[in-house]
């Protein structure tokens, strides 16, 4: 988009609220950000608040679109659920399956990483399962867990063509340490999860690169006092950042609250771990070849055992405020900026500041997303009137 763009409304920063405030686009990046009204160029005056795009570090599908589609068409599609929902970027998640089947996936999100999305911008591949423990596999297959592979691990980097992001697996298991040395020397992202780990073998995976857990709390070795596991080296280690699923099932608003005041706005990452059947209606559906039934936004085995969430990240921020009694700033930091951290991505994206990526997300009062915009495109609008140059964006 070559015209500027001034976005209006509360804007929401790590620190701070600013009533009234503006941002102003251009050429895709943000040129400033205050109370000042001398710009010219279209303007959108919100009824709401403006903040950082949130962006969503593990996602395997919404609206009918699943990640193992393996497709590009597909990923668009998802790329669309997402920004609909305030995410302006984010890593295609796979789930646990043959290597062939996560080769093609690697592929297609090569290309869409390549390709301009009609949505949300794609990042790269995080890689969930398939070197986990079966112990505790949660909605994985057990099928296709196996232990970690290099050969494997060299392949599926060659499919992605250096768009493999991030990979979740259980430090404990085989050569994990071995695989982690090895990814970590390429700068891809070593996240624990699915694990069974000791406290003192958590401390040996972040001494080999490991710095991030995966859905803290869920399928994972539960804290003891004595035993206190995965849990209680994610909390206690400076060195690892914690990633959380804020949907109201799978974590209790304590637990919410606890890891967020215990590591800190700045090492607390919302994630949706949303599944192909959100936002669709309550009925039966295939997920990895197993069924799943969708009731009342909860997504489950046949055994009652949660598959993944239905929410988007605007809900994961409502909830946090609502649920874990945390302030919004914090809430939107956890969307943006701390997941932009783990990705080494906090110089240009994640926060409100000139000179970064002009990607933004405007909800209303109840956290319906009214407005998202990557890169200076805007990709997603809900219920506009025109004023002349001006938009007004009434909350609905």
């Amino acid at each position: 988009m070559s015209e500027t763009v001034i976005v209006k409304g509360t804007i929401v920063t790590p620190t701070e609220m600013i009533p009234h405030g503006e941002v102003v686009v251009e050429m895709g990046k943000i040129t400033y950000v205050g109370t000042d009204t001398d710009h010219t160029g279209k303007v959108y005056d919100f009824e709401g608040f403006v903040s950082p795009g949130f962006i969503d570090l593990h996602v395997h599908g919404g609206s009918g679109f699943d990640v193992m589609d393996a497709s590009f068409q597909s990923l668009d599609g998802l790329s669309k659920h997402l920004s609909a929902g305030g995410t302006t970027s984010f890593l295609p998640t796979t789930y646990s399956a043959p290597l062939q089947n996560l080769k093609l996936a690697a592929h297609a999100v090569r290309e869409a990483t390549a390709k301009q999305t009609q949505g949300a911008k794609v990042l790269g591949i995080h890689l969930e399962g398939p070197y986990i423990n079966p112990k505790r596999k949660g909605a994985h297959s057990p099928t296709h867990i196996r232990s970690p592979s290099i050969d494997e691990l060299v392949k599926l980097e060659q499919e992605a063509g250096g768009s493999l992001r991030m990979v979740t697996l259980a430090p404990e298991v085989g050569l994990a340490l071995e695989v982690a040395k090895s990814l970590r020397s390429k700068g891809i992202i070593l996240s624990a999860g699915h694990t069974d780990a000791t406290y003192e073998e958590m401390e040996a995976a972040t001494e080999a690169g490991f710095t991030h857990v995966t859905h803290l709390f869920n399928a994972m070795r539960p804290f003891h006092h004595r035993d206190p596991g995965v849990v209680g080296a994610a909390l206690t280690d400076e060195r690892l950042t914690v990633e959380l699923i804020a949907d109201g099932l799978h974590l209790h608003p304590a637990s919410l609250r606890l890891a967020a005041l215990v590591k800190g706005s700045e090492k607390t990452v919302l994630a949706s771990d949303s599944v192909m059947p959100a936002g669709l209606q309550d009925g039966e559906y295939l997920l990895g070849g197993d069924k799943v039934y969708l009731k009342d936004r909860r997504c489950s085995l046949e055994s009652g055992q949660l598959a993944g969430s239905t929410i988007r990240l605007c809900d994961a921020v409502r909830n946090i405020v609502e649920l874990a009694d945390l302030p919004l700033t914090k809430a939107v930091e956890m969307a943006s900026l701390s997941p932009a951290r783990v990705l080494g991505l906090a110089d240009r994206k994640g926060c409100l500041k000139p000179g970064w990526d002009a990607d933004l997300t405007v909800f209303d009062q109840s956290f319906t997303v009214l407005f998202t915009m990557v890169e200076g495109r805007i990709v997603y609008m809900r219920g506009s009137t025109c004023r002349g140059i001006s938009m007004l964006i009434l909350a609905v």
